[in-house]
């Protein structure tokens, strides 16, 4: 069967739809929580959808340390507000940053949250869309013994415009990730939409200084197809994780500059802490990932196919490479009387999430989830190396979703992630994408989700909660 191109890497067909999944897959999900974060959260009405609060890009918005939990979020006041709690069920107390005012209606602009395991600093970035950096920094120790700081905004520095003294940047996207040692790294794009490159910098925790600003892929190359050719473009990644023995995974679309429409998975890995780039094949590229670097593209998705971009990506206890992503197939817009390249996203009927991982041996396997996709999903993996997604089943016209319920789907590492199937439907109605807290997924086996409601009218403020589930199998 022809999947949407050629399929590089990939082992002999594994598809499955939905009539043939198999349903031995015997999990429980209990809902253990149901906390309220902020009962007038903000939710805005432009051309980038209505959440602002919990976008499939922010990496992270809930995190977890030393049993606390800290949500970053925007409140109805449109302040940069940080929460937190002492789990598993303490009250929130919410920082609410009035020194800065928050005026876009862009989703893009939203806010992540960094915790420095080596020296307890709490960062956080917020409010870009190539647009001059907004940082703040907390002081030493503010998350190591949280019970003994005054949690308030005094606790944190001023914002500023730079990481390294001298260099202010301009960026999307910012992403914070914690290195197997204890440090954080910040993740962000360079430039703009096809036509930017992905850049990492590592903070100190014995400084407290951030140094080291490098180029981790690159927007140059010619790519040709039958749409036309494009100089130009930039990644979206699914995720930065660090693997069990130490390996930065990173996997990613392209979009180019040409037609706007993303193609391919590819795939690179470090072993210095993103200093250099290794291909699939284990060989050292000669400079930062690129359109044309050997041995990087995994799967071939072609730009008719409807692939969207910053989807999941987890790493088993094998370091074996896990990637969610929706997009089109001959098949689904066959069935959706549709062809590849009608609509730019692909109709909503023939949009399905593909489970995409990577073998002890570099092959890339496929299996198709059952179902329709919704949002953007996230994928996850246990500690005996089961995965499960997370994403809510609302359709639109187009990529954005107003309303849905949460679905949880789970798989077995036993079948080879072959048999999935949605174990829990949390009804809604929810405005954002599920995104979770993944520190405390990994620390206890909780899965705590955001959630915003969805609001009845433009711009109506909405309750914004953490939902807690156990998945036992």
């Amino acid at each position: 069967m022809r999947h949407c191109g050629r399929n590089l890497y990939l082992a002999p067909l594994i598809v499955l739809i939905a009539s043939s999944v198999d349903s031995s897959a015997d999990f429980k999900v209990a809902k253990t929580g149901d906390s309220l974060v902020d009962a007038k959260a903000l939710t805005i009405q432009g051309g980038f959808g209505r959440s602002i609060n919990g976008v499939s890009f922010q990496q992270d918005a809930v995190t977890t340390h030393k049993q606390h939990q800290y949500v970053g979020y925007y409140n109805a006041g449109r302040h940069v507000c940080l929460a937190r709690r002492k789990l598993p069920s303490g009250k929130w107390k919410t920082v609410r940053f009035k020194d800065y005012d928050f005026k876009s209606n862009d989703s893009h602009n939203t806010i992540s949250v960094g915790i420095c395991p080596n020296d307890g600093t709490i960062h956080l970035a917020f409010d870009h869309h190539g647009h001059p950096l907004h940082y703040r920094l907390s002081r030493k120790g503010a998350a190591t013994n949280p019970q003994t700081v005054k949690w308030d905004a005094s606790l944190f520095g001023a914002v500023v415009s730079e990481l390294e003294k001298g260099k202010p940047i301009r960026i999307t996207y910012p992403r914070f990730q914690q290195t197997p040692k204890g440090g954080l790294q910040f993740c962000y794009r360079r430039g703009g939409s096809g036509n930017g490159d992905r850049m990492l910098v590592d903070y100190d925790p014995e400084t407290g200084a951030w140094a080291d600003t490098r180029q981790i892929d690159s927007r140059k190359g010619l790519f040709s197809d039958d749409l036309g050719k494009s100089r130009s473009r930039c990644s979206y990644p699914n995720g930065y994780d660090y693997g069990p023995r130490g390996r930065l995974h990173a996997t990613w679309v392209w979009r180019e500059a040409s037609q706007g429409a993303n193609h391919d998975l590819m795939y690179a890995y470090s072993e210095d802490k993103g200093k250099t780039w290794l291909n699939n094949r284990g060989k050292k590229l000669t400079g930062p990932p690129s359109v044309t670097s050997p041995g990087v593209k995994v799967v071939d998705i072609g730009r008719k196919y409807g692939l969207m971009n910053t989807h999941g990506q987890a790493v088993d206890s094998k370091g074996r490479v896990h990637v969610v992503m929706w997009h089109c197939s001959d098949e689904s817009l066959k069935a959706a009387h549709s062809k590849p390249g009608e609509k730019r996203w692909g109709p909503p009927a023939a949009r399905r999430n593909h489970h995409y991982w990577r073998d002890l041996k570099g092959v890339w396997r496929h299996t198709e989830l059952p179902g329709v996709a919704g949002t953007r999903p996230k994928i996850f993996i246990d500690g005996r190396d089961n995965a499960y997604v997370i994403f809510s089943n609302s359709w639109s016209r187009g990529i954005f979703y107003p309303k849905g319920s949460m679905l949880i789907a789970a798989a077995t590492s036993r079948s080879e992630w072959k048999d999935w199937k949605i174990l829990h439907v949390e009804k809604g109605p929810f405005g954002n994408e599920m995104i979770m807290d993944f520190h405390r997924w990994k620390q206890d086996g909780i899965l705590s989700v955001m959630a915003q409601g969805s609001p009845e009218k433009a711009h109506a403020p909405t309750p914004l909660r953490i939902l807690d589930f156990t998945v036992e199998q």
